[in-house]
């Protein structure tokens, strides 16, 4: 059965694109059938997989798959046979355009499902489909969401990506309560870019808030692996092999943790309590313009009714 993992963070150079690149490469080298789909309009994973100028892609990209619904005709193989559907800068407008297609050519069910649909063309000719997202919460990365078993989050140990986490589970709430209920939180996996004391401290901190939730493996960001942007990813080399080392712990963590239903749906309710408690914070202000108050009063009972459901999950 395929599996289809989204790698997500609502923040830029945390390491996704590297991360989803070299899974890819990892699980090609195993001998499983792979494909990446970039869902970034920076089209970095597409460049860093093919080792192509982004603008080559132009007009045959994943958005075009989605407009036609058929993949194939958009598909890349790379020299180690990883597939790829490629993204260039117009994937920027991919948002706007679902939307058109629902409209303009009456195109039924759910926007935010047509990427979904799309793949499902070729899902079974896949042992994986891993898809790198943009570094924002827009169409582009709820949309991967929908379409993805399993979420991967790629931390940078440092104070704002860390600060994003609870936005991002409160986003995955709200994809598995109206979108994809099947949707797992699968793990948190931490990079560390050098040895810096604020950096062990977030990481620390990031364990005693989510426990079990964050892989072990620490990916550090070393030399060889900055070089896979301009040379590619290799191993011929045992500088390379060494830095490689660090994701196939990875890989072997997330496999046994799918392997063995691994969640923690205790995520989405904790998310949830911090957003309430910044409402009534917000609402003990006496000097709150009563605009502002009804608005912040509508969204604690809104806020509550998820809190609700979240309790259920647990």
């Amino acid at each position: 059965m395929t599996i289809t993992l989204s790698f997500m963070l609502q923040k830029g150079g945390v390491g996704k694109t590297t991360t989803t690149g070299i899974l890819a490469y990892l699980l090609n080298r195993r001998g499983k059938n792979v494909l990446v789909v970039d869902m970034d309009s920076q089209g970095n994973v597409s460049t860093l997989l093919l080792q192509r100028s982004v603008y080559t892609f132009s007009n045959e990209t994943i958005l075009e798959a989605v407009e036609d619904q058929n993949p194939r005709p958009y598909i890349v193989v790379n020299s180690d046979g990883i597939h790829v559907l490629p993204a260039d800068d117009l994937l920027a407008i991919y948002g706007r355009r679902i939307y058109e297609l629902q409209r303009e050519e009456n195109r039924p069910g759910v926007p935010l499902l047509y990427l979904k649909q799309t793949l499902d063309v070729v899902r079974d000719e896949y042992d994986y489909i891993l898809i790198d997202c943009p570094p924002s919460l827009n169409e582009q990365t709820l949309s991967a969401l929908a379409a993805s078993d399993h979420v991967i989050t790629v931390l940078q140990a440092e104070v704002y990506a860390y600060q994003a986490l609870t936005r991002f589970f409160e986003t995955l709430f709200y994809v598995k309560k109206n979108v994809n209920p099947a949707l797992v939180m699968t793990g948190i996996a931490v990079g560390l870019t050098d040895r810096y004391t604020l950096q062990d401290s977030i990481l620390e901190e990031c364990l005693e808030a989510y426990g079990s939730l964050v892989f072990d493996t620490v990916l550090r960001r070393l030399a060889r692996i900055s070089e896979f942007a301009t040379l590619g990813i290799t191993d011929s080399r045992k500088d390379q092999k060494a830095a490689l080392t660090q994701y196939e712990n990875l890989l072997y963590e997330i496999l046994e943790r799918i392997e063995s239903n691994f969640r923690d749906d205790s995520i989405y309710l904790r998310a949830l309590e911090n957003r309430l408690y910044y409402i009534e914070e917000k609402l003990l202000q006496e000097d709150l313009p009563e605009v502002k108050r009804a608005r912040f009063e509508s969204l604690r009972e809104e806020t509550i009714q998820y809190i609700n459901v979240a309790k259920e999950w647990v």
